[in-house]
């Protein structure tokens, strides 16, 4: 059985990301209710069909905003994350896939474009990130660069040590 040394689970809960979804429904609420209000001789039925189609994509982004977690995991047998609902399933670097590796602190957005799934081509390479500065910074043998944003960094160094110290 492997030994789990770090679990870490991050949700987008910015409060500058909560504003944008209040002001949303705020928005769309009060859209709606101009609509349902208005006393005009326009066609109600082609208007009540439109405020429906333009309130799913709203409804849809913060459900998805809602939705989105990075779960990260180091066990001995290796690192475990999962950026859902994008990955279907939980994606695994070996330990003897890793070349070397450092948490540091760098710069979401001139770095990597912001939070999320980031990808910033061969210089950079790929980054899975919430919220935050810190995080896990992988260089692979195969010459791919991964980083994995964290809030625990201590924490997390301490157990890539020991996963690589089981391993080597």
């Amino acid at each position: 059985m492997a030994r789990a040394y770090f679990n870490e689970t991050q949700r987008f809960r910015q409060v500058w990301i909560l504003l944008i979804v209040l002001f949303t429904v705020g928005g769309w609420g009060y859209a709606v209710f101009s609509s349902i209000t208005a006393e005009q001789e326009t066609d109600k039925a082609g208007s009540d069909l439109t405020m429906i189609l333009l309130s799913v994509i709203p409804l849809a982004l913060i459900l998805l905003l809602l939705k989105l977690k990075l779960v990260t995991r180091v066990r001995n047998d290796g690192i475990y994350f999962r950026f859902s609902p994008f990955h279907r399933k939980e994606k695994h670097i070996r330990p003897d896939e890793i070349n070397t590796f450092e948490v540091r602190k760098y710069k979401p957005i001139s770095e990597y474009g912001g939070w999320g799934i980031r990808v910033r081509g061969g210089k950079r390479g790929i980054a899975y990130n919430v919220s935050g500065n810190m995080g896990l910074q992988l260089y692979l043998k195969s010459g791919k660069k991964t980083l994995i944003g964290t809030q625990k960094p201590v924490e997390l160094q301490k157990a890539m040590e020991a996963m690589i110290t089981v391993d080597g």
